[in-house]
Protein backbone atom coordinates (compact mmCIF):
# COMPACT_ATOMS: atom_id res chain seq x y z
CA UNK A 1 0.00 0.00 0.00
CA UNK A 2 1.21 3.26 -1.07
CA UNK A 3 2.21 6.35 1.33
CA UNK A 4 -0.26 9.13 0.94
CA UNK A 5 1.01 12.01 0.18
CA UNK A 6 1.43 15.24 2.37
CA UNK A 7 0.71 18.77 1.11
CA UNK A 8 4.01 20.01 0.79
CA UNK A 9 5.27 16.86 -0.67
CA UNK A 10 3.28 17.55 -3.45
CA UNK A 11 3.92 20.51 -3.61
CA UNK A 12 7.87 20.03 -4.48
CA UNK A 13 6.40 17.35 -6.66
CA UNK A 14 4.80 19.73 -8.84
CA UNK A 15 7.19 22.27 -8.83
CA UNK A 16 10.17 18.95 -10.00
CA UNK A 17 7.26 18.88 -12.93
CA UNK A 18 6.72 22.48 -13.79
CA UNK A 19 10.43 22.72 -13.90
CA UNK A 20 10.83 19.78 -16.67
CA UNK A 21 8.01 21.00 -18.84
CA UNK A 22 5.17 23.67 -19.16
CA UNK A 23 2.27 23.02 -17.17
CA UNK A 24 -0.97 24.16 -16.96
CA UNK A 25 -3.17 24.90 -13.75
CA UNK A 26 -5.77 22.48 -14.74
CA UNK A 27 -3.16 19.66 -15.07
CA UNK A 28 -1.57 20.17 -12.04
CA UNK A 29 -5.10 20.12 -10.29
CA UNK A 30 -5.37 16.32 -11.99
CA UNK A 31 -1.98 14.84 -10.31
CA UNK A 32 -3.33 16.06 -6.92
CA UNK A 33 -6.38 14.78 -7.46
CA UNK A 34 -4.48 11.64 -8.42
CA UNK A 35 -2.61 11.78 -5.71
CA UNK A 36 -4.69 11.58 -3.14
CA UNK A 37 -4.62 15.22 -2.57
CA UNK A 38 -7.63 16.61 -0.15
CA UNK A 39 -9.43 20.14 -1.78
CA UNK A 40 -9.11 23.01 -2.03
CA UNK A 41 -5.73 23.11 -4.09
CA UNK A 42 -5.96 26.86 -3.65
CA UNK A 43 -2.89 27.40 -1.49
CA UNK A 44 -0.88 25.06 -3.62
CA UNK A 45 -1.65 26.66 -7.01
CA UNK A 46 -1.01 30.14 -5.38
CA UNK A 47 2.55 28.96 -4.09
CA UNK A 48 3.07 27.58 -8.21
CA UNK A 49 2.35 30.75 -9.57
CA UNK A 50 4.00 33.35 -6.72
CA UNK A 51 6.79 31.50 -7.59
CA UNK A 52 6.68 31.20 -11.38
CA UNK A 53 6.16 28.07 -11.80
CA UNK A 54 2.93 27.77 -13.32
CA UNK A 55 1.34 30.42 -15.55
CA UNK A 56 -1.32 29.60 -17.65
CA UNK A 57 -0.72 32.10 -20.24
CA UNK A 58 2.74 31.39 -20.66
CA UNK A 59 1.37 27.34 -21.17
CA UNK A 60 -1.12 28.75 -23.51
CA UNK A 61 1.67 30.65 -25.90
CA UNK A 62 3.92 27.51 -25.57
CA UNK A 63 1.20 25.16 -26.44
CA UNK A 64 0.25 27.21 -29.46
CA UNK A 65 3.75 27.27 -31.10
CA UNK A 66 4.40 23.69 -30.72
CA UNK A 67 1.16 22.66 -31.91
CA UNK A 68 1.09 24.54 -35.13
CA UNK A 69 4.70 24.17 -35.56
CA UNK A 70 5.44 20.62 -34.48
CA UNK A 71 1.84 18.68 -34.91
CA UNK A 72 0.94 20.96 -37.67
CA UNK A 73 -3.04 21.76 -36.23
CA UNK A 74 -5.01 24.17 -36.86
CA UNK A 75 -6.15 27.81 -35.07
CA UNK A 76 -9.39 25.68 -34.12
CA UNK A 77 -8.28 22.42 -32.81
CA UNK A 78 -4.92 24.34 -31.17
CA UNK A 79 -8.47 26.39 -29.52
CA UNK A 80 -10.18 23.02 -28.52
CA UNK A 81 -7.31 21.39 -27.02
CA UNK A 82 -6.80 24.70 -24.99
CA UNK A 83 -10.28 24.82 -24.04
CA UNK A 84 -9.96 21.00 -22.72
CA UNK A 85 -7.45 22.32 -20.42
CA UNK A 86 -9.63 25.06 -18.76
CA UNK A 87 -7.66 28.23 -20.31
CA UNK A 88 -10.05 31.02 -20.60
CA UNK A 89 -10.58 32.53 -23.44
CA UNK A 90 -9.10 35.46 -23.68
CA UNK A 91 -6.02 34.28 -23.14
CA UNK A 92 -6.78 31.66 -25.62
CA UNK A 93 -7.17 34.37 -28.19
CA UNK A 94 -3.82 36.05 -27.10
CA UNK A 95 -1.97 33.03 -27.53
CA UNK A 96 -3.78 32.46 -30.85
CA UNK A 97 -1.74 35.62 -32.35
CA UNK A 98 1.25 34.03 -32.12
CA UNK A 99 1.04 31.99 -34.93
CA UNK A 100 2.95 33.18 -38.24
CA UNK A 101 0.25 33.22 -40.98
CA UNK A 102 2.63 32.41 -43.39
CA UNK A 103 4.01 29.58 -41.92
CA UNK A 104 0.49 28.59 -40.70
CA UNK A 105 -0.72 28.92 -44.46
CA UNK A 106 2.29 26.72 -45.08
CA UNK A 107 1.44 24.19 -43.14
CA UNK A 108 -2.06 23.36 -44.55
CA UNK A 109 -0.62 23.61 -48.00
CA UNK A 110 2.25 21.17 -46.63
CA UNK A 111 -0.46 18.89 -45.52
CA UNK A 112 -3.28 19.33 -48.19
CA UNK A 113 -0.34 17.84 -51.13
CA UNK A 114 0.74 15.40 -49.05
CA UNK A 115 -2.37 14.08 -48.37
CA UNK A 116 -2.94 14.75 -52.00
CA UNK A 117 -0.39 12.22 -53.17
CA UNK A 118 -1.50 9.67 -50.95
CA UNK A 119 -5.17 9.70 -52.33
CA UNK A 120 -6.23 7.46 -55.66
CA UNK A 121 -4.69 9.33 -58.96
CA UNK A 122 -9.24 8.07 -60.49
CA UNK A 123 -10.95 9.48 -58.15
CA UNK A 124 -12.80 12.14 -59.75
CA UNK A 125 -11.97 15.95 -58.52
CA UNK A 126 -15.32 17.10 -56.66
CA UNK A 127 -14.90 13.73 -54.18
CA UNK A 128 -10.77 14.67 -54.09
CA UNK A 129 -11.45 18.19 -53.00
CA UNK A 130 -14.17 16.78 -50.54
CA UNK A 131 -11.65 14.19 -48.91
CA UNK A 132 -9.20 16.84 -48.77
CA UNK A 133 -11.58 19.67 -46.97
CA UNK A 134 -12.50 16.74 -44.16
CA UNK A 135 -8.82 15.87 -44.05
CA UNK A 136 -7.71 19.65 -42.92
CA UNK A 137 -10.43 20.28 -41.20
CA UNK A 138 -9.73 17.40 -38.87
CA UNK A 139 -6.27 18.96 -38.18
CA UNK A 140 -8.59 22.50 -37.11
CA UNK A 141 -7.67 24.40 -40.37
CA UNK A 142 -10.36 27.43 -41.35
CA UNK A 143 -12.62 26.55 -44.21
CA UNK A 144 -11.96 29.79 -45.58
CA UNK A 145 -7.83 28.72 -45.94
CA UNK A 146 -8.62 25.29 -46.89
CA UNK A 147 -10.70 26.60 -50.09
CA UNK A 148 -8.13 29.16 -51.14
CA UNK A 149 -5.76 26.19 -50.77
CA UNK A 150 -7.69 23.78 -52.87
CA UNK A 151 -7.90 26.92 -55.54
CA UNK A 152 -4.36 26.94 -55.83
CA UNK A 153 -3.23 25.57 -59.66
CA UNK A 154 0.06 23.86 -57.77
CA UNK A 155 -1.91 21.48 -55.36
CA UNK A 156 -3.06 19.39 -58.53
CA UNK A 157 0.09 20.29 -60.57
CA UNK A 158 2.18 18.53 -57.99
CA UNK A 159 0.01 15.37 -58.70
CA UNK A 160 0.52 15.25 -61.92
CA UNK A 161 4.28 14.62 -62.39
Amino acid sequence: MKRELTRQEATARLEELCVRGEQCTADLCKKLYQWGIKLPYDDIIEHLEEQKFVDDERFARAYVRDKYRFDRWGRMKIARGLIAKRIPQQVIREALTEVDVKEYAMNCYRLLAAKRKQLPADLDSWTLREKLMRFAAARGYEAGLIVKLLDNKRLWESQED
